[in-house]
């Protein structure tokens, strides 16, 4: 998936019932409510207001996001329109939701040197789709991809030279190790652990304090949190949950930032 966010998928993100955690965000900047720390934590540094008001203005506008009550309180929300490009746009939030059919997906090509462009190209979409490289000209993955792959390849005149198998099981070896290596899982799951060990000091904090409301302080960490829980969560190959160690440090830092959301 990209690596790297702009302001606008970061709001559809935020949104996305992908990432459930953040379905529904106080209304930033005050244009319908009051506090916007909690989305504009979220933006680049230097990403100024006025630019962010615009980038909510033409989102309601083009009904991608809708305006909500709840408690008195106005949200931003995810239209339908606004699911289907969140989904576009970052096709791994859904697959990970659905059951796995527990096969595999593996492209291989042999692309002439005058065909190079293009081949970078695909090379660099089967990284956006969160492929793992076997070899030089061999990637794979469990995502049910095939379909929309062809065409991509069939778009880029690369049909002739590029093959797209199917398997139903893996014939020896363990999958959950194949995909710990191919993946690097070992270097996610202790970027998610760095993540989940902060957040739970946020909320030790806020209990030994008897509070019911983050501070300034803490909700400034939180948000910074957030962000970077976007940032590495769009290099997680968002793997089915059978793929996935037993104690997959992910699902803690979802659960976390839930937990805290009901604080801020």
């Amino acid at each position: 998936m990209r690596k790297l966010l702009r302001p606008q998928d970061i709001l559809l993100l935020g949104l996305s019932f992908g990432l459930d955690v953040f379905e529904e965000l106080s209304d930033p900047l005050q244009i319908m409510g009051k506090s916007y720390e909690t989305m504009y934590g979220w933006m680049p540094e230097r990403y100024k207001r006025h630019n962010y008001y615009h980038l909510v203005w033409r989102n309601l506008k083009t009904a991608n996001i809708e305006k909500i009550e709840k408690n008195g309180q106005v949200y931003l929300r995810l239209t339908p329109q606004g699911q289907k490009k969140a989904h576009r746009d970052f096709p791994l939030l859904s697959m990970q939701q659905a059951p796995w059919d527990r096969r595999w997906r593996i492209i291989s090509f042999d692309i002439d040197e005058t065909k190079r462009n293009a081949r970078d190209y695909l090379r660099e979409k089967l990284k956006d789709l969160g492929f793992a490289m076997l070899q030089e000209s061999i990637f794979i993955t469990p995502h049910d991809f095939a379909k929309d792959l062809a065409e991509f390849v069939e778009s880029l005149g690369l049909k002739e030279y590029v093959y797209i198998f199917e398997a139903s099981r893996i014939a020896m070896g363990n999958e959950k190790e194949l995909a710990r290596s191919l993946w690097k899982l070992d270097l996610l799951q202790n970027t998610y652990e760095e993540i989940a060990e902060k957040l739970k000091d946020v909320y030790l904090t806020l209990s030994r304090g008897r509070g019911n409301k983050l501070n300034t302080r803490q909700r400034n960490i939180l948000a910074k949190l957030k962000h970077t829980y976007l940032q590495i969560l769009l290099c997680d190959p968002l793997l089915p949950h059978k793929l996935l160690p037993s104690n997959w440090k992910g699902e803690k830092v979802k659960k976390l930032i839930a937990l805290l959301g009901k604080y801020e």
